[in-house]
């Protein structure tokens, strides 16, 4: 009876040792101002998207694609910032403004807004073919356990 009773104990806790990778290793995607996308509840950069995903060729394909489009999107949007930026400093500081540079400012911000929807929408199909990966290789096997009454007894049946 204590030998059945350990068998019972001990398969109980057999799904506890399942593989949790679904869970810790899915890239989240939260909006807000931009899109940041974390691992484990830590943002990540678009360079370490690039390596998490690279375990899954079709995640890491969408990734590159992504990448080249961040950095013409980080660029224009820096110099049109800045050059946005810095006449709106001059006229509220009581100086002179250069809304010429204004103007070419926004013009360059207005070309990096298709880089950074590109970079984003790549992003964001690289995570979620990632996920699905994950889903993909997770394993959880079924097991049902079953107590009857055998020729020889009680027995013990495991079906898979």
């Amino acid at each position: 009876m204590k030998t059945l009773l350990f068998m019972l104990m001990a398969f109980s806790f057999l799904d506890a040792f399942n593989q949790t990778t679904i869970s810790t290793d899915t890239i989240e995607v939260k909006k807000g101002f931009g899109t940041v996308f974390k691992q484990n509840g830590k943002p990540l950069t678009p360079k370490q998207l690039l390596n998490i995903t690279e375990a899954n060729p079709e995640a890491y394909q969408q990734m590159q694609i992504a990448k080249r489009n961040y950095a013409p999107a980080t660029i224009f949007g820096s110099i049109g910032g800045f050059l946005v930026g810095y006449p709106l400093g001059s006229a509220i500081g009581g100086g002179k403004p250069n809304w010429t540079l204004a103007g070419i400012g926004a013009g360059l911000i207005g070309l990096s807004i298709p880089f950074s929807s590109a970079y984003t929408k790549h992003t964001k199909n690289a995570v979620e073919t990632y996920n699905n990966g994950l889903q993909k290789t997770g394993f959880k096997p079924k097991v049902n356990f079953n107590i009857g009454i055998a020729g020889n007894g009680v027995g013990l049946k495991m079906v898979f």
